[in-house]
């Protein structure tokens, strides 16, 4: 539901990253490799890139983000690229986040 997060936790090695690459849709297999089984949200409906992208985000571990970034400067630069709104929008959304999240001052 929209405003819920989901936390995947465990052990370093566990498998959280092959999970969530496999629900993104991010596996790249080699000739050598085969992956089976049904993806599906709320037991319904198939689950794609496409899908995927129209109700979660997925910021991989080794996403490019520059660490000198600030807060603001590091979701503008999000936005820009993921969010298909006029700039004057995203804008607003960012501003509404960091206020959220109490980073105001980062």
């Amino acid at each position: 539901m929209p405003g819920q997060t989901l936390y995947i936790m465990g052990a370093s090695g566990a498998g959280k990253t092959s999970l969530m690459n496999v629900l993104a849709d991010r596996i790249h297999l080699d000739k050598n490799s085969s992956l089976t089984g049904t993806r599906l949200v709320n037991d319904t409906l198939p689950l794609d890139s496409k899908v995927f992208g129209s109700c979660a985000a997925y910021v991989m571990q080794d996403d490019v983000i520059f660490h000198a970034f600030t807060v603001k400067e590091a979701l503008t630069f999000a936005a820009r690229l993921k969010l298909n709104v006029p700039v004057e929008e995203q804008d607003r959304r960012i501003n509404e986040l960091i206020t959220k999240l109490g980073l105001g001052k980062c």
